[in-house]
């Protein structure tokens, strides 16, 4: 290793790949400083590593970069030591021989490598990049920058507490580098621990010292307008309107200038600067070039007019900005949202829900509150859907009982209009189109140089021509993906306080015939026409009233209208089952709300009304809640008793005191429990087709619970292991053992007589062809003289059954299966314990099929042939 020979490596590593790569990736990240669009809604990020739209920008890019260096130091790393001089070596000498690489570049090259693996988002390969980085270079300027990127990519990851470990690590460090680079690292990843956390009090001096360390104009402008939004975010409104003018002076981008002027104007402190920014905002809104920025101008000035006082301005200036969004929709669902807050509070549950919908659809999980946005929205979609369940079965019923002419004359008179509306919008079409043509034909007349063009779309007219044919075919749509689809989760926002118009339901899952909607069919379909079909309507109405209260009473905490919703519920359904509930809920609020005159009353009705029900038991027994809860008690160690039993192997024991249980504890939440574990033991005492029985009872008897889930999977697994749960071949399957199966015969066979069959049970996914090849052949060799056949057939959804028939009696039946037994590798590639084959009569044969029980049959086979 000479002087020679590294410099030689040092030079060329630089200028034939560092250099490239290092400037590859400096205009990669130059390039999303440019072009990045930022949401002005929420805060700008310090860092922009870690966001996957820019990850998906830059990949390209990185991944030519970390080529470059991979090359670099393939080719040009030196980690062989030099020969040592004789006698004591200097510092500088010792510290050379104790390097683990020789070429400069080729430590730069790592930690370029682990930085362009953060921007791309592959952070578990980045962080290890940076480990060796710090086990190669200890104690170095390389190891204490790995460490900071180390400490980045745990604040992406959200894991702050060894974020702070390793940031506090290189603060400790005396000897560390004082490089403007080093500092601006090191400023820019504590500015991003405390923003991350929205601990913005304290990001603000280190974004303030970052800004002074950078060398990029993009970077300092985005942090400029960071520190005056989270001046404002910290009741800082002075330090907020001079950054945000300091912005407006650094020439940023449009859009930033823009979303600046919009932060001026929400923070205005008096009354007359409030004028001012309303006269701005309005002209800002007049000028052509704002129209993608109108849903934030009306949005700011619905908050002026709210922090004003002027509510029903505000309200029009929100509606507006949710309607004149065109590609902004984290805004629109600041619009929806604050629509769907001022409703809730008012309240207006049905506008309110509508609105809370449209945010959530327009909004994703980086909106700060979105967790509680998805529940509110939850639950106010519960209510609604069961309020408009009962008006719509109310107007249904209503139509029901009017006279047979008068319910005529509505029908057709919903016919009519819908005819009339459907003429109507045709006529506009038509002289849509007619517009379209005319104006067309007026373009071409005038030709001008602007307007031609070889390509479509350089010419002004035929693109004018496109877009008002589309426009007129399919409305004026947003520019994006999927337009033609309607989004369903929006609700319509002003819905109809009553609607008499019926719409059909599909109340069956089997196809219907199409109705048209101009047939009398159509609306008379869901009509409760006679008494059944009234009865059902009741029922749906008195279980959405019932619903209705609970949302009212556990979700939204609404008390006034939980006790409108329940004593509605009782007025109309005083002998409903839940009834007595509802009367208790009506008791618990009153309680709730210290209205105990009126608790009084309900708790009279309980008493007097439901005198046998659990809640009167519990009102006129103090001790109820005690001995309810001892009662629980007692079950649960009865069953675990139960269950302790099945453990030790002791079943019938176990079946014994399970039977017991049953009897002692009707009708609890144990029950399904003590059924399941009843069924196990019956697993391990009885037979195959008793314990397939006993748990297809349990999900029927018990359906969408957790014990059927349990059932129906252990019946899936003896369905797939059939062959090997047979009395030939029994295995353990998860918590049953049939080792000790004693196989009952279910079905009665009849004594072999008659033409045989020998039948083979292979798994579906066998090679049927090679299979039955492989049979024919060996019938062919050894048993040509007789006539036989081979076919197969579906026997489950796991197994196919083949079989060989021509067989005049058992004997000759038995003498071919004994043959084939006998013959090796008959079923290639099939393994011995993945079929099994038996001899069984015509007769017999039709009542296999019918019972499909292989453990069965097989005790029957080896106690008759």
């Amino acid at each position: 290793l000479t002087l020679v020979s590294r410099s030689f490596h040092y030079v060329t590593s630089y200028y034939n790949y560092y250099y490239n790569a290092y400037d590859g990736y400096k205009l990669s990240l130059r390039k999303v400083d440019e072009t990045f669009k930022y949401n002005y809604s929420s805060t700008l990020p310090v860092i922009l590593a870690g966001d996957s739209q820019i990850s998906g920008m830059v990949s390209g890019d990185m991944d030519r970069s970390i080529k470059k260096c991979t090359e670099l130091i393939r080719k040009h790393s030196i980690t062989v030591k030099p020969e040592r001089s004789k006698g004591v070596l200097t510092p500088k000498e010792k510290e050379f021989i104790n390097r683990t690489e020789y070429v400069k570049w080729a430590r730069e090259a790592w930690l370029l490598i682990g930085e362009a693996r953060v921007w791309k988002g592959v952070l578990d390969e980045a962080a290890q990049t940076f480990e060796y980085v710090q086990l190669q270079n200890p104690n170095t300027p390389y190891a204490y920058e790995a460490q900071l990127w180390l400490a980045r990519i745990s604040i992406i990851n959200g894991d702050f507490i060894n974020a702070e470990d390793k940031l506090r690590t290189v603060e400790a460090i005396k000897n560390k580098p004082d490089t403007r680079r080093f500092k601006h690292l090191f400023t820019s990843t504590w500015a991003f621990f405390y923003a991350k956390q929205s601990r913005f009090a304290e990001a603000i001096p280190f974004i303030k010292r970052t800004i002074e360390k950078s060398n990029s104009k993009y970077e300092r402008t985005r942090l400029t307008y960071l520190l005056a939004q989270l001046s404002v975010l910290t009741d800082n409104k002075e330090d907020g309107i001079r950054y945000y003018s300091k912005v407006l002076k650094m020439s940023p981008p449009y859009d930033m200038s823009f979303n600046a002027k919009i932060g001026l104007a929400s923070i205005t402190g008096n009354l007359e600067n409030q004028k001012e920014m309303r006269k701005l905002l309005v002209k800002l809104s007049k000028d052509e070039k704002n129209k993608d920025y109108l849903d934030l101008i009306y949005y700011t000035l619905g908050n002026i007019e709210k922090a004003e006082g002027n509510i029903e301005k505000a309200i029009e200036y929100f509606k507006l900005s949710a309607t004149k969004s065109t590609s902004n929709t984290y805004q629109k669902g600041l619009s929806y949202y604050t629509l769907a807050e001022y409703y809730f509070a008012k309240p207006d549950y049905k506008q309110s829900q509508a609105y809370y919908d449209s945010a959530l659809t327009s909004l994703d999980n980086t909106f700060p509150d979105y967790q509680k946005l998805d529940v509110k929205t939850h639950n106010l979609t519960k209510l609604v859907d069961n309020l408009n369940l009962v008006t719509r079965e109310d107007s249904l019923q209503k139509v029901a009982k009017m006279p047979k002419s008068d319910r005529d004359n509505l029908i057709a008179g919903i016919i009519n209009k819908l005819r009339e509306d459907e003429q109507k919008k045709l006529e506009e079409e038509n002289a849509e189109r007619q517009r379209a043509i005319l104006y067309q034909q007026n373009q071409r007349t005038q030709p001008s140089e602007q307007q031609t063009g070889k390509w479509y779309f350089y010419n002004q007219t035929q693109l004018s021509f496109g877009q008002s044919e589309f426009q007129m075919r399919w409305g004026k749509r947003k520019l994006e993906d999927n337009w033609r689809r309607k989004n369903r989760r929006i609700s319509t926002i002003e819905m109809a306080t009553t609607n008499l118009q019926i719409t059909a339901s599909d109340t069956s899952k089997n196809p219907q015939k199409v109705i048209s909607n101009k047939s009398a069919e159509f609306y008379l379909q869901d009509l409760p026409l006679n008494d059944s079909l009234l009865d059902l309507s009741n029922k749906r109405i008195e279980e959405a009233m019932f619903n209705v209260g609970e949302v009212y009473q556990n979700d939204l905490n609404d008390y006034s209208e939980t006790i409108l919703a329940f004593e509605k519920y009782v007025q109309r359904f005083p002998n409903s089952t839940n009834a007595v509930q509802a009367y208790y809920n009506l008791y618990q609020v009153r309680i709730f709300t210290n209205k105990n005159a009126e608790a009084e009353k309900y708790k009279k009705i309980i008493i007097s009304r439901f005198p046998t029900s659990s809640f009167a038991v519990m009102l006129t027994n103090p001790n109820y809640l005690a001995e309810l809860n001892e009662k629980k008690s007692e079950e649960n160690s009865f069953y675990e008793g139960a269950y302790a039993l099945y453990e030790q192997g002791n079943y019938n024991e176990s079946l014994r005191k399970i039977d017991e249980g049953l009897a002692k504890f009707p009708n609890t939440k144990l029950e399904p429990q003590y059924n399941l574990l009843k069924a196990m033991c019956i697993g391990k005492t009885s037979d195959l087709r008793s314990f397939r029985n006993s748990l297809t009872e349990l999900t029927q008897k018990y359906p969408k619970t957790d014990v059927s889930e349990r059932a129906q999977n252990i019946l899936e697994y003896i369905r797939r292991q059939e062959l090997q749960l047979t009395a030939d071949a029994v295995t353990n399957i998860p918590t049953v053992d049939t080792s000790n199966t004693a196989v009952k015969q279910a079905v009665e066979y009849n004594k072999p007589k008659g033409e045989h069959i020998v039948a083979i049970l292979v798994p579906k996914k066998s090679n049927m062809n090679q299979l039955k090849f492989n049979i024919v052949s060996f019938n062919v060799d050894v048993f040509i003289s007789l006539d036989l056949e081979v076919s197969n057939q579906p026997f489950n959804d796991f197994f196919e059954l083949i079989k060989v028939t021509g067989f005049k009696d058992s004997q000759q039946a038995m003498e071919y299966f004994d043959a084939a037994s006998h013959k090796e590798g008959l079923l290639n590639p099939l393994a011995p314990q993945d079929f099994s084959s038996f001899v069984i009569s015509e007769e017999n044969f039709v009542l296999f099929i019918e019972d499909k029980s292989l453990a069965d049959y097989l005790k029957f086979f080896n106690s008759n042939y």
